[in-house]
């Protein structure tokens, strides 16, 4: 029976909406196929594993759970995957806690949807579901994102980017860049968070002044777009399964007050439940065109294809309701709820969208694994080191 290391949590303003996703994931996951070890990461970076951390109801009380649970570290020598005990105290050694076959990732946010976890996968030298490192970075960037698939012929909002440093030097030059750009309202978000956080709609100059400060409360990095006023959202959720690039079916998020998806209505309306994202109320299938929803599946292949996706995304779309037009809004490499609701909407389980991303992420590692990591040279040998000095090249 494969382990598979379930890791959650993290250094993000998303933690809690992780270990949501993670305890529904760990409750789904087959367990006559897989053994589940939940390594959770805590808002300060130490690692931590142990059954208890299975179960939403223990993070209630966080300071008795952390005193059962074990902190351990990562073995970082390649094809490994162990999980070695924390050396506590003088001269004391570490212990194989556990050792892991694959890795299922379900962080959201910065320090684990953003490449950061993925780079120490794949230096760990062990399997593991969900996007690479270069993938995870670039869609965490919002406004990379915007570039890359502008430059495949995907349509985006237009934006205005802002680095934090760069608006508090020149608060009024910025404003009035944007508003040269664009008509009142605007929206402001982070570059690089979901959930939400920090995404507000401005009216006037001192509502933009204030939304951007709040949004660089969140990043260095703020992002100013063109406010689609008659808006309307769909989602779709993409994933390579085995050979094949499969497209879920379309959701429309019910907006309930206001003309944005709200961090409250993700989350705060269903929390009690325990849901995440799957308790959002919406509509599936969205309600919109055969065409409309067409060319959202077929952006959505596009973009999963072009940017080197893997696992389970899930593309988030905004549809103009004055013309009909359509709009890449942002994308989710590790989404809420790993987007299950979605596929099975198409009739896959989440039990079998799990296996099946596990399984596909093995299958990945062993292609990679054929690729050569290393040169045969004798540039060593040829190398007189009493002559070494100054810089090589």
């Amino acid at each position: 029976m494969k382990k598979v290391g379930v890791f959650f949590g993290g250094r993000s303003v998303e933690h809690e909406i992780s270990i949501i996703s993670a305890m529904q994931v760990m409750k789904a996951m087959d367990k006559a196929k897989y053994e589940v070890v939940p390594v959770y990461i805590s808002k300060e970076g130490v690692w931590y594993t142990g059954p208890q951390l299975m179960y939403i109801n223990n993070f209630k009380n966080y300071k008795n759970l952390m005193k059962n649970v074990t902190k351990v570290m990562p073995s970082m020598n390649a094809g490994e995957g162990t999980l070695m005990s924390y050396p506590e105290g003088f001269l004391k050694s570490s212990k194989v806690v556990s050792k892991l076959d694959v890795i299922l990732p379900v962080f959201h946010g910065t320090y684990g949807e953003d490449g950061c976890f993925q780079g120490i996968f794949e230096v760990m030298g062990i399997p593991y579901a969900g996007c690479g490192v270069a993938a995870a970075a670039i869609t965490m960037n919002k406004s990379f994102t915007k570039e890359i698939c502008s430059a495949i012929n995907i349509p985006v909002i237009a934006s205005y980017k802002i680095d934090s440093d760069g608006w508090f030097r020149e608060k009024n030059t910025h404003i009035g860049n944007i508003e040269a750009k664009f008509s009142y309202p605007v929206i402001v978000k982070p570059d690089d968070l979901g959930s939400s956080i920090g995404v507000s709609k401005a009216g006037n100059k001192q509502e933009l002044e204030n939304a951007i400060d709040l949004a660089a409360s969140f990043t260095n990095n703020i992002l100013v777009e063109r406010c689609v006023t008659a808006i309307k959202e769909v989602n779709c959720s993409v994933a390579d399964i085995g050979n094949d690039i499969q497209v879920s079916e379309c959701e429309e998020p019910v907006i309930i007050g206001n003309e944005l998806l709200s961090f409250d209505e993700k989350y705060m309306n269903a929390d009690s439940s325990g849901e995440g994202m799957a308790g959002t109320k919406r509509k599936i299938p969205a309600n919109i065109s055969a065409q409309q929803k067409n060319d959202i599946q077929a952006y959505a292949a596009k973009i999963f294809r072009h940017l080197n996706c893997s696992g389970v995304c899930r593309i988030d779309f905004i549809i103009d309701e004055s013309d009909q037009s359509v709009y890449l809004n942002e994308i989710n490499t590790i989404p809420g709820s790993l987007a299950f609701y979605l596929w099975e909407a198409t009739g896959k389980k989440f039990d079998t969208l799990l296996s099946e991303l596990i399984e596909t992420a093995i299958k990945r590692f062993a292609r990679n694994s054929k690729t050569k990591k290393t040169f045969k040279s004798n540039v060593l040998f040829n190398i007189d080191g009493s002559k070494l000095s100054g810089k090589l090249g």
